[in-house]
C-alpha cells in the first residue's frame, strides 16, 4: 500500500516528539567514519545490537542492496537525495540521506520487519552519533493504540482544556496495509475551539470532540478531530481536508510575496521528471516550481535539503517555503524553496445516500398489512418510520429481519407527537422509527407486527413488510 498520508522526514521527526516517541540522548561519537548507506546502517544494527541483543538483526546477515532513488523520465537518479534499502529475509533497511559535503551529512535509517513485527528509527551522523527517533519495538495493535492515545494527550487541544476522565477509544479500525491502524477517541472539552487558546476569545461551554488518528508502522500518518482540525499541522481544514488561510499556487502569483515564508497547497507533478531537485504544484489553475535541494543564496549559502520520501505525483501537499524574487547563479526569479513538505489528507469519502420510507397512521387504517421493496446502496443507512399509538395499547413488535449479514438494526427509538402547547390532545399518535445499516450486496426482508403484547391481545392487527435490496 502506498502510504499517502506519510509525511516527510523533516515532520516525522517531529511528529515523532509530538506522539512522545521515547527518543533517547544521542551515543557518543564512535571511532567508525560514516561515509555511505551501507556504513550508515551498520551504525545503526551496531547501536541496536548493543541495545537489543534478543531482537535486533544478528551480525552475519547477507543483505541485498537495490539504489531506490527517485528517478526522471530518462532513468537518471533525481538530484539531491539518495535513497538505499537493504533486505534480507526477514528485515528491511531504509537508508536517505540529502547530498551533503560528507562532513555534514546525516542519515536517516529505518529498520522494519514486517515478518517478526518490529520497528525502528534513527539518524546517523558522519563521525557516527547515532540519535534514536522511534524505539525499537514491536508493531502490535496495543503499541499503536498507546502511541495514538499519547499523541492525543500531548496534543494542545487536550492538554489545554480536555477533560482526563471522558477520554474513550470508541472504535479500531484495521487498515489494509501489514501494522497499519485507524483509532477513532472521543473526548469532551471545557471551552470551544482546538490548539492552544491562551489570550484567545472562548466560550466556556462543554465542547465534544472526535480524533481519527491513522498508524502506519508507529508511525502518525493522519490524525484529524471533528473532520475540521488537522492535529498534525494544528490547522483547521474544510469539508474536502483543504487546509484554511494556505494560499494556493494561484493565490500567491495573483499576489507574490517574494522572500517571506508562506504556505501554499497544490497537487505534485513531475517529480522525478525534471533536471532538478524540483517538481511542479499546481492549484487554482497556476503551477509554481517548487526546489526542494540544490537552495544556494547568491552569497554561497545553502539552504538544508528536504526529503521528498513517500511523496509521489498526483499526491496533494503543503508546502512552507518562500518564492524567490530575485535571479540568482543557481535559481530563477518565481522558483519556491521548499522549508517544510506535508502530504495533504485525501477528503473523506462521500457517504451513500441512505433511504428513508414512511407509513403514516391514514396509510395504515387503508391497508392494515403493508409490504414495499426499496434499493438501497451498500453502506448506506435505512430509515423505517411507522405511525405509533401507545396509548391504544398496541406497540410495534421487534423487526425480524431475514439476513442480518446483508442488513442490521442499529437505532430504534419513539417519537412523540409534535404540540405547541406542551400537551398533545390525549390519543395523538406519534412515530416509531428504526434506523438500520446495509452492510453488503444482497436482499434481506424486514417484517414488523403491530399487536397488543399481554396474553390475548390481539396480534399483527397491523404488519409492514419491506424487501430490502442492497446493491
Amino acid at each position: 500500500m502506498r502510504a499517502k498520508l506519510s509525511l516527510v522526514m523533516v515532520t516525522l521527526s517531529l511528529v515523532a516528539l509530538l506522539a512522545g516517541a521515547c527518543a533517547v540522548e544521542p551515543s557518543p561519537p564512535s571511532d567508525l567514519e560514516v561515509t555511505d548507506a551501507a556504513e550508515a546502517r551498520d551504525a545503526a544494527l551496531t547501536f541496536l545490537g548493543e541495545k537489543e541483543p534478543e531482537n535486533a538483526p544478528g551480525a552475519g546477515i547477507t543483505w541485498q542492496e537495490e539504489d531506490v532513488t527517485p528517478r526522471d523520465k530518462y532513468g537518471h537518479p533525481v538530484p539531491g537525495a539518495v535513497h538505499r534499502e537493504f533486505t534480507s529475509d526477514e528485515w528491511t533497511i531504509k537508508v536517505s540521506y540529502a547530498v551533503l559535503p560528507p562532513e555534514r551529512t546525516v542519515y536517516r535509517v529505518t529498520i522494519n520487519s514486517i515478518k517478526l513485527g518490529w520497528h525502528w528509527k534513527g539518524s546517523i551522523k558522519a563521525d557516527g552519533t547515532v540519535t534514536e527517533i522511534s524505539a525499537f519495538r514491536q508493531m502490535s495493535e496495543e503499541e499503536s493504540q498507546k502511541l495514538a492515545e499519547k499523541f492525543l494527550r500531548n496534543s494542545p487541544t487536550f492538554t489545554y482544556d480536555g477533560i482526563e476522565d471522558t477520554l474513550t477509544l470508541v472504535d479500531t479500525l484495521r487498515a489494509r496495509c501489514p501494522y497499519c491502524w485507524t483509532f477513532i477517541f472521543e473526548f469532551d472539552s471545557r471551552h470551544s475551539g482546538y490548539g492552544d487558546r491562551t489570550g484567545q476569545a472562548r466560550a466556556e461551554v462543554i465542547t465534544h470532540h472526535r480524533a481519527v488518528i491513522a498508524v502506519e508502522l508507529l508511525e502518525i500518518t493522519s490524525a484529524v478531530m471533528d473532520d475540521r482540525w488537522d492535529m498534525l499541522r494544528r490547522e483547521m481544514i474544510d469539508e474536502q481536508g483543504k487546509p484554511i488561510g494556505i494560499l494556493s499556487v494561484a493565490e500567491l502569483l495573483e499576489n507574490p510575496v517574494y522572500d517571506t515564508e508562506i504556505k501554499i497547497h497544490g497537487e505534485v507533478s513531475l517529480l522525478g521528471e525534471l533536471f532538478c531537485p524540483c517538481f511542479e504544484l499546481t492549484s487554482g489553475g497556476q503551477k509554481v516550481q517548487v526546489w526542494y535541494d540544490m537552495m544556494v543564496e547568491n552569497d554561497g549559502t545553502e539552504r538544508p535539503a528536504v526529503s521528498v520520501e513517500g511523496i509521489n505525483n498526483g499526491d496533494r501537499v503543503i508546502v512552507t517555503g518562500e518564492l524567490k524574487g530575485e535571479g540568482g547563479t543557481h535559481y530563477s526569479k518565481g522558483d519556491f524553496w521548499a522549508i517544510v513538505i506535508t502530504l495533504t489528507p485525501p477528503p473523506p469519502p462521500e457517504e451513500p445516500v441512505g433511504v428513508s420510507i414512511d407509513v403514516s397512521c391514514d396509510d395504515f387504517m387503508k391497508i392494515h398489512h403493508i409490504s414495499k421493496e426499496a434499493e438501497v446502496p451498500a453502506n448506506s443507512s435505512l430509515t423505517v418510520t411507522l405511525c405509533s399509538n401507545p396509548t391504544t395499547g398496541f406497540e410495534w413488535e421487534s423487526p425480524q429481519i431475514t439476513d442480518e449479514t446483508v442488513l442490521t438494526l442499529i437505532d430504534h427509538k419513539f417519537v412523540p407527537p409534535e404540540t405547541k402547547d406542551g400537551k398533545p390532545p390525549p390519543g395523538t399518535p406519534g412515530k416509531e422509527i428504526w434506523t438500520f445499516k446495509a452492510l453488503k450486496k444482497g436482499t434481506s426482508t424486514i417484517s414488523i407486527d403491530y399487536s397488543r403484547p399481554w396474553e390475548g391481545g390481539e396480534k399483527a392487527e397491523w404488519t409492514f413488510n419491506l424487501t430490502a435490496i442492497v446493491k
